[in-house]
C-alpha cells in the first residue's frame, strides 16, 4: 500500500455526475433566491401566500417543482461522491478514513464561515457534520446501504406521525387543548418577531446586525427541533446516494442501463402527483405543530421530493447515456464545468446575492419581486456556465475547489 496522496484527475472525473451537479446549482439557486430577501425563519411557515399576479406563479413552480427536490438531488450526489472518493482513497492512501475525515473538515470549515458571516441558509456545514456519520457504513454493501437509507429517510416521518397521532387524541381534552393552542400562538408570534427584526436588519441594517439577526434566526429554527427532523433525512439521502454508487447507478453509461428508466417512470409516478397534490393543498400547511394534516403533507412532501428528484437525474442520465452510446455531444455537457466548480458557484450564489439585497451592500432588500428576482438567478446561472467553462480552460480547478484539495490532501497542488 502506498501513501501517495493526490486529488482526482480531470480524466477520472464522471462526466455525468459533474453535469448533474451542474444542472442542480440552477435548482439549488431557484430556491435560495426566495430567502435571500425573505428570512429564513419565514421557511417555517410555508408558501408566501402574500404573492399575487405573475410573482404568485412564479413561486408556486418553484414551491411545488424545485423546493426540496434539489436539496435532495445535491445530498445523492454527496453519497455518490463519498463512495468514489473512499474508494480511491484506499488505492493511494493508507488511512482514507482520515482522508475523508479532513475532507470533511475542511467542507465543515467552508460551511462555518458561509453560515456565521454570508448566509444563513448553508447547507455545507450539515453535510460535513452528516458526513462524518457515513464512516459507520465504508463496508456496507448497496443492499445494506438502501435499507438502511430508506429507514433514516423514514425515521422523521414516522416520529411526525407519532407525533401528531398523540397530539389528536391528547387534543380530545379541552384543558390540554387550550394549552395547546396557547403555546402554538405563543410560537407563532415568537417567530413573527424574529422575522419582523430580520426584515429590519438585512433591509437596512449593518453588517453588525445581520449578523445578530442570522444568529436570532438559526437558533429560532435549528433550536426548536428542526435538526431531528432534518439531520436524519440528510443521513438516509446520502446512504442511498452511496448505494446507487455502488451499484455503478449515475456513476457509468453500462452499467444497470434499464435503472434510469425505472427511476424515471417510479419517480413521475409518485413524484409528480405528490408534488401537484402539495402545490394545490399544502400551500397553507401549518408545520409548526405535529397535526394529522400537516403529517399528510409532510409525508407528501416527501414523497414528491424523492420522486423528482429521481426522475430529473433519470433524464438527465438517459440524455447522456443516448448521446454517449450514439458517439456524439449532448448539450447537457455544457453544464459540467458549473458542476466541477460546485462549490465555488454555490458560495457565489449568496456572496452576489447578499452583497445585492443587504443593507450593508446595495440595499436592494425588497425591492424585486418573486419573478424578477427568479430571472436574476437564472441569469446568474447562465453565466457561471460559459464563466466556469473560461475558468478551467486556465486553471485546473475552482478556487475553493482547490484551497479544499490543499487542506484535504495537506499539500499544496499546481493551481494552473
Amino acid at each position: 500500500m502506498t501513501t501517495l496522496t493526490r486529488p482526482v484527475s480531470a480524466n477520472e472525473r464522471i462526466h455525468m455526475l459533474d453535469v448533474i451537479r451542474g444542472f442542480a446549482l440552477l435548482g439549488i439557486l431557484l430556491m435560495n433566491i426566495e430567502f435571500f430577501q425573505r428570512p429564513l425563519t419565514a421557511m417555517m411557515f410555508g408558501f408566501d401566500n402574500s404573492l399575487t399576479g405573475i410573482d404568485r406563479s412564479v413561486g408556486w413552480i418553484v414551491f411545488t417543482f424545485v423546493q426540496g427536490k434539489f436539496y435532495t438531488m445535491f445530498s445523492l450526489l454527496f453519497g455518490i461522491g463519498f463512495v468514489i472518493f473512499y474508494d480511491r482513497a484506499k488505492q493511494h492512501h493508507d488511512s482514507p478514513r482520515w482522508l475523508f475525515f479532513r475532507r470533511l473538515l475542511i467542507l465543515g470549515l467552508f460551511g462555518f464561515v458561509h453560515i456565521a458571516y454570508i448566509w444563513g441558509g448553508d447547507i455545507l456545514l450539515t453535510y460535513a457534520i452528516v458526513g462524518l456519520l457515513l464512516l459507520f457504513f465504508i463496508n456496507s454493501s448497496a443492499a445494506r446501504l438502501w435499507k438502511w437509507g430508506v429507514a433514516f429517510f423514514l425515521l422523521p416521518v414516522l416520529m411526525f406521525w407519532l407525533g401528531a397521532v398523540s397530539l389528536h387524541f391528547a387534543m380530545q381534552s379541552p384543558e390540554f387543548a387550550q394549552g395547546v393552542m396557547a403555546d402554538q400562538e405563543q410560537m407563532q408570534q415568537t417567530a413573527n418577531a424574529v422575522i419582523a427584526s430580520a426584515e429590519q436588519a438585512y433591509a437596512t441594517g449593518s453588517y453588525a446586525d445581520v449578523l445578530q439577526a442570522r444568529q436570532a434566526e438559526l437558533m429560532m429554527i435549528y433550536g426548536g427541533g428542526g435538526a431531528i427532523f432534518f439531520l436524519p433525512t440528510i443521513l438516509g439521502i446520502f446512504l442511498i446516494g452511496a448505494s446507487f454508487a455502488r451499484n455503478g447507478i449515475f456513476t457509468s453509461f453500462d452499467k444497470r442501463p434499464t435503472a434510469y428508466k425505472q427511476l424515471l417512470r417510479w419517480g413521475l409516478i409518485l413524484g409528480l402527483p405528490s408534488a401537484l397534490y402539495v402545490g394545490f393543498y399544502g400551500t397553507d400547511v401549518e408545520m409548526m405543530i405535529p397535526t394529522l394534516e400537516s403529517a399528510l403533507g409532510y409525508t407528501i412532501m416527501q414523497i414528491a421530493n424523492f420522486g423528482l428528484c429521481f426522475a430529473y437525474m433519470a433524464i438527465i442520465a438517459l440524455a447522456m447515456r443516448g448521446a454517449y452510446r450514439a458517439k456524439r455531444e449532448h448539450w447537457l455537457q455544457n453544464l459540467a464545468p458549473a458542476g466541477r466548480m460546485a462549490l465555488t458557484n454555490y458560495l457565489t450564489h449568496s456572496i452576489v446575492f447578499t452583497t445585492l439585497f443587504y443593507g450593508y451592500g446595495l440595499s436592494l432588500y425588497g425591492e424585486y419581486g418573486r419573478a424578477t428576482a427568479t430571472a436574476m438567478a437564472i441569469v446568474l446561472w447562465l453565466l457561471q456556465i460559459p464563466f466556469s467553462k473560461w475558468w478551467l480552460s486556465r486553471f485546473k480547478y475552482g478556487p475553493c475547489e482547490w484551497l479544499w484539495r490543499c487542506a484535504t490532501y495537506g499539500k499544496f497542488f499546481a493551481f494552473k
